[in-house]
């Protein structure tokens, strides 16, 4: 196993991926390239790869993207390491040979150990809000309409509500100096 630029650009992309889609949107390769520097049509290769390997999957379209096909914690560095670089390191032969394998070997080991979650940023406490890059195999339609038949009340209300406000915002320095002298009068 070699640890390639591709390879340490393949971890980079999945970490942003993971700490991107939360495990419950699809993110397209323009976001990933925004926090990661890495351009799209590398990306492109490199997600190619990861797909192949089955560590990732898309939808196309609006709305569409990436998202990971297991959970963070059970993708491991080596798997994506091993997704994207295929080739494996010429050994040398010899007593010099039997060292350079068996650092190979604990270095796979090593890297098996590591997952995906490890790398990822702590969550914060941000509610979980809907999003139009949700991934659309897990919308649940009852709870979406639900949802929406809550907010119907509240979208209703506020015109209402904005009016009655507006009515109390000084529009000028004069209008708010008056405010504030009529309160200061009335104490």
């Amino acid at each position: 196993m070699k640890i390639t630029t591709k390879s340490r650009y393949a971890v980079e992309a999945l970490v942003s991926l993971a700490s991107q889609s939360q495990g419950k949107y699809a993110i397209n390769l323009q976001n990933i390239s925004k926090q990661t520097d890495i351009s799209v049509s590398y990306l492109e290769q490199i997600f190619s790869n990861l797909k192949t390997a089955q560590l990732i999957d898309s939808h196309k379209g609006p709305g569409g993207g990436y998202w990971l096909t297991r959970q963070p914690h059970e993708v491991s560095i080596g798997d994506i390491m091993r997704a994207v670089d295929h080739s494996k390191g010429s050994l040398v032969d010899g007593m010099d040979g039997a060292i350079w394998r068996d650092l190979a070997v604990k270095m796979e080991l090593y890297m098996d150990s590591i997952s995906l979650a490890t790398l990822l940023p702590p969550k914060s406490n941000a509610p979980d809000l809907p999003d139009a890059n949700l991934i659309h195999k897990k919308v649940d339609q009852k709870k979406a309409k639900k949802m929406l038949s809550n907010l119907k009340p509240m979208i209703a209300q506020s015109p209402k509500r904005m009016a009655k406000d507006i009515g109390n915002i000084a529009n000028s320095v004069f209008s708010w100096g008056g405010q504030l002298n009529n309160k200061a009068l009335k104490s």
